[in-house]
């Protein structure tokens, strides 16, 4: 068995252990053989994203290493009788821990202060809001949204849910799955957490109909894909103060241009797409998908398989 496995994936030492573990196994780093391999463990994206797999003739599984995959053409993967996984556990704690800051950005008025340290200025801000009794409606329950919905419950909040099953869900008070209840969460939540996979259905789906559902004193946080939102819609509603803020982590295009409006906001927190960055992430990727080979080695069912 063939396996390419990019490096850059692991240390050195967690490397060489991989190839003392599977004796049996040919581990190829080279992309240039990466057409050789059962198996492909990439970190270059393109690798996976422009595939052609009429040139991986001996190709039966692709370990993704994000969590996102809206720009894979997954359909080529399946017709082809590819399995595919990603990595959608990895990121998941990083991410939760990430819209929290977005939001006591906001509520601790923190850009007040970091201003006022640079400047050596003493002085209150006039603004601090607390969790304690509000409500979140996170748009998106997956592995993402139960992480975030299980931290923000120590906070004393109601949590909503949407996705397309209503079954009961740990720490969520409500599951809506109708567009018609998502409309009536989204007129009374305080926080609206976007962590949506992007597809046919989610695309621009929180557009001007939507932002104009949402409370004047709420905030929008996008943690999902920048084409979940309509941005220029969103850029009208934070200029007009249609609504308090926006924490967003994703944007349409990216990188965002130098150039774009969103950079001028004052109720704009923007971060370049790390919100899964973290001291763990490398290791806690590397973890899965030594479990997930040790698994295919073995002949039993990966985790996270999408096809």
């Amino acid at each position: 068995m063939k396996i390419y496995f990019d490096k850059r994936l692991a240390t050195d030492a967690q490397y060489d252990n991989l190839i003392k573990k599977y004796k049996e196994v040919d581990f190829i780093s080279d992309p240039l053989r990466a057409k050789e391999a059962e198996v492909i463990v990439p970190l270059k994206p393109n690798l996976v994203r422009d595939i052609n797999l009429v040139e991986y003739p001996n190709l039966k599984w692709i370990q993704y290493f994000s969590a996102g995959f809206d720009d894979v053409n997954i359909n080529h993967i399946k017709e082809h009788g590819v399995m595919f996984s990603n990595a959608q556990d990895v990121y998941s704690k990083a991410i939760a821990e990430d819209v929290i800051t977005k939001i006591m950005y906001f509520n601790r008025s923190v850009g007040h202060y970091v201003d006022a340290m640079s400047k050596k200025i003493w002085k209150a801000a006039t603004f601090h809001q607390e969790l304690t009794n509000s409500t979140v409606l996170i748009m998106g329950v997956g592995s993402i949204g139960r992480e975030l919905a299980k931290r923000l419950k120590a906070f004393e909040m109601k949590i909503i849910g949407y996705r397309k099953t209503n079954k009961p869900e740990k720490n969520f008070d409500k599951i809506v799955t109708t567009n018609e209840d998502l409309n009536d969460a989204i007129k009374i939540a305080d926080y609206v957490v976007l962590a949506l996979p992007l597809n046919d259905e989610t695309l621009y789906m929180f557009d001007k109909s939507k932002l104009d559902l949402m409370k004047s004193d709420a905030l929008l946080i996008n943690v999902a894909r920048g084409k979940v939102v309509k941005q220029d819609d969103l850029y009208d509603a934070l200029l007009n103060k249609r609504i308090r803020g926006a924490g967003l982590d994703v944007f349409d295009p990216e990188p965002l241009p130098q150039d774009n409006k969103l950079w001028d906001l004052d109720n704009v927190f923007i971060t370049p797409h790390n919100a899964s960055s973290s001291n763990l992430m490398m290791q806690n990727l590397f973890n899965m998908i030594a479990y997930n080979l040790d698994l295919y080695i073995r002949g039993e069912t990966v985790i996270n398989r999408i096809v």
